[in-house]
């Protein structure tokens, strides 16, 4: 199975230490070694929900402060991770549908 991270993840990703980076990448790697032997999502292990409304086929994994939100695409055989942010940012950016909005702090 292939993780495609968005870019948005990927630059949130530049922002973060080396051992967050790291925390994330564990998870990642665990959920995708679950997916490729069990064809399971451990929800109860790493701290997974399904997202609702209209987000229903998105999971949101919890990692400390972080939430990094992505679906499964079995035609493509990935795992595509469409934002990682912070607890507080990415249900805003989610609100907004597939455009994230920052507004600049003055």
């Amino acid at each position: 199975m292939e993780l495609v991270l968005s870019k948005a993840s990927v630059k949130f990703l530049e922002k973060l230490s080396p051992k967050e980076i790291e925390k994330i990448r564990e998870k990642l790697a665990v959920l995708l070694q679950s997916l490729e032997t069990e064809g399971i999502i451990p929800f109860n292990e790493l701290d997974i929900k399904s997202l609702k409304g209209e987000w229903k086929g998105f999971f949101r994994m919890r990692v400390g402060k972080v939430r990094v939100v992505f679906t499964i695409d079995p035609e493509a055989d990935a795992l595509q991770v469409y934002d990682i942010d912070f607890r507080g940012n990415i249900y805003k950016a989610l609100s907004f549908g597939s455009i994230a909005i920052t507004l600049p702090m003055t």
